[in-house]
C-alpha cells in the first residue's frame, strides 16, 4: 500500500469512526455533565488502548520519548479540544458541531500561513473550499434536522482551533513516537488536566458532577471511549502524519455524511444533495492531492506539495 493510499484509508477510518461521537455524546449528555463526560470519555479510551498495547506485547523504545513536551501537547490540545466539542454538543446540537467541523482544513491551512509552515497554492485552495461546501451541502440538505445557531458553537470553534493545534504541533514535534501510544500519551495527558478542572468546578458550584452507567448508557460509553474516541485518534494521527494535517483534515468534511447514514439506517432518510454534498468532499480531496497532469504529489508533514 503506498504512502498516500494508506493516509487516505487511515482519514477514512477516521472520519466513520469519529463521527459516531457526536450522536453518542449527544445522548450520554442526558445522563452526564459534560466535563465529567469529557474526562471520562480520554481518561477511558487512553487507559483502554495502553491495556490492549500490554496484552497484545506490544512494547516500545519510550525511554528516549520527550516525555514533557508529550504531555504538555496532549494535555492542552486534547483536554480542550474534547471539553470544548462536548460543551459544544450540548449547548448546540449534533448537526451544527459536524458542520463546523468541517472548518479544520481551512484553520489548519490558515494557521499553517500565521506560523509560515504552509503555503496556500490555488490547488489547495479550490480543493478546500470545494469540500466544505460539499459538507455544509450535506447537513443543510438534511430536511428533517433542525439548523439554527444556538450559541455553543462558539465552544466548538474553541475545539476546532485546538484540535488543530494538536494535530499540527503533534506531526511536526512527536513524529519520534509511533501514531499509538501518541494517541494513549495525548488523551491520559487531556484527561490529567481535565479531572481537576471538572473536581473544581464541582466544589465551587458552577458544575455538578452527575453520570449513569445504567441501561444503554453502558453500552454508548463503551463505545465512545475506546472507539469512537481512542481508536480513531490512532487512525487520525496516522492519517496526518502521511498526508500533513490540511490535507487530512479534508475527510472531516465527510463526518456529517456519516451521521446521516448512520440516521438513515435507523430509519432517517438520505438525499440526493447530500450524495451529491459527499462527492464533493471527495473530489476536493483529490484536487488537494493530485498535480496537474493527474501525478499525486508528495507530502510532508505540514501538507506541502
Amino acid at each position: 500500500m503506498t504512502r498516500r493510499l494508506q493516509g487516505n484509508s487511515c482519514g477514512l477510518a477516521y472520519g466513520v469512526l469519529w463521527s459516531t461521537g457526536f450522536p453518542v455524546t449527544y445522548l450520554l449528555l442526558e445522563a452526564w455533565d459534560p466535563y465529567t463526560l469529557a474526562a471520562v470519555r480520554i481518561g477511558l479510551a487512553g487507559l483502554l488502548l495502553a491495556l490492549a498495547a500490554y496484552l497484545v506485547g506490544q512494547r516500545y523504545l519510550w525511554r528516549t520519548w520527550p516525555w514533557h513536551r508529550a504531555v504538555m501537547i496532549g494535555g492542552i490540545g486534547v483536554g480542550i479540544a474534547t471539553v470544548m466539542l462536548t460543551l459544544g454538543v450540548k449547548y448546540s446540537n449534533p448537526v451544527n458541531a459536524a458542520v463546523l467541523s468541517t472548518t479544520l482544513p481551512l484553520v489548519s491551512a490558515v494557521m499553517g500561513v500565521a506560523l509560515k509552515e504552509e503555503k496556500i497554492n490555488l490547488r489547495l485552495a479550490m480543493g478546500i473550499v470545494i469540500a466544505v461546501f460539499g459538507g455544509i451541502l450535506i447537513v443543510l440538505s438534511a430536511a428533517e434536522q433542525e439548523f439554527g445557531w444556538r450559541g455553543g458553537e462558539a465552544f466548538v470553534m474553541i475545539s476546532v482551533v485546538a484540535w488543530t493545534w494538536f494535530s499540527r504541533t503533534s506531526t511536526a514535534k512527536l513524529s519520534m513516537i509511533p501514531p499509538y501510544p501518541r494517541a494513549v500519551i495525548a488523551m491520559l495527558s487531556g484527561a490529567l488536566v481535565l479531572i481537576p478542572v471538572t473536581v473544581l468546578l464541582n466544589f465551587i458550584g458552577l458544575s455538578e458532577i452527575a453520570w449513569s452507567i445504567e441501561g444503554w448508557n453502558l453500552i454508548w460509553i463503551l463505545w465512545l471511549c475506546p472507539i469512537a474516541a481512542g481508536v480513531s485518534l490512532v487512525f487520525w494521527l496516522r492519517s496526518a502524519e502521511l498526508l500533513g494535517v490540511t490535507v487530512a483534515a479534508i475527510h472531516i468534511n465527510l463526518v456529517p455524511f456519516y451521521v446521516i447514514v448512520i440516521a438513515f439506517f435507523s430509519g432517517g432518510g438520505l438525499s440526493s444533495y447530500q450524495i451529491i454534498g459527499a462527492c464533493l468532499v471527495v473530489t476536493g480531496a483529490v484536487i488537494t492531492q493530485v498535480r496537474p497532469g493527474g501525478v499525486a504529489g508528495q507530502l510532508d508533514s505540514a501538507g506541502r506539495l
